[in-house]
């Protein structure tokens, strides 16, 4: 009897262990997601210049930055990087490849689909959305779908 009862508290403490890794991995992708997000949003600061019209609001275009979901980041070499290109396009490329960088498992087609740069032209407020591959219905948020995102707010 003893060693029934040792046995379901084992497997109980076995299927916490493994829950365990799976929130340590989700975290571990959303630190490196919020890394790349803050990453470009501090080279928009610094460029401000490009991106804010002389009033100080943001160009609806966010001076070349923005990205729509489904548009793909110019391509770049390592020398178009280093040191930080001069262009806002070479800058979103680089952006994606320090991505690639940080998370190997991303897939081109997640930069290009779920890569998402915009503007809300009524308060002004940037965001930077960038997503991460999962197993379907993995992604600690809640939804079904085969990836996780994290998205940052924020005015320059």
């Amino acid at each position: 009897m003893a060693v029934l009862l040792v046995s379901i508290g084992l497997l109980g403490a076995a299927g916490m262990h493994v829950r365990a890794i799976q929130f340590t991995t989700d975290t571990e992708r959303r630190q490196m997601a919020s890394m790349v997000a803050a990453e470009l949003m501090e080279t928009m600061r610094g460029d401000t210049l490009t991106i804010l019209q002389a009033n100080g609001t943001p160009k609806t275009d966010l001076g070349g930055y923005a990205k729509a979901a489904g548009a793909e980041v110019s391509a770049v070499t390592t020398s178009d990087c280093q040191p930080l290109a001069a262009t806002p396009a070479k800058r979103l490329g680089c952006w994606g490849v320090r991505a690639k960088q940080l998370m190997p498992e991303l897939p081109d087609a997640l930069v290009t689909s779920n890569f998402v740069v915009g503007l809300d032209a009524t308060s002004g407020v940037i965001s930077v959305t960038v997503a991460w591959p999962v197993k379907k219905g993995e992604c600690l948020d809640g939804t079904d779908n085969d990836f996780c995102s994290y998205m940052l707010r924020s005015r320059l």
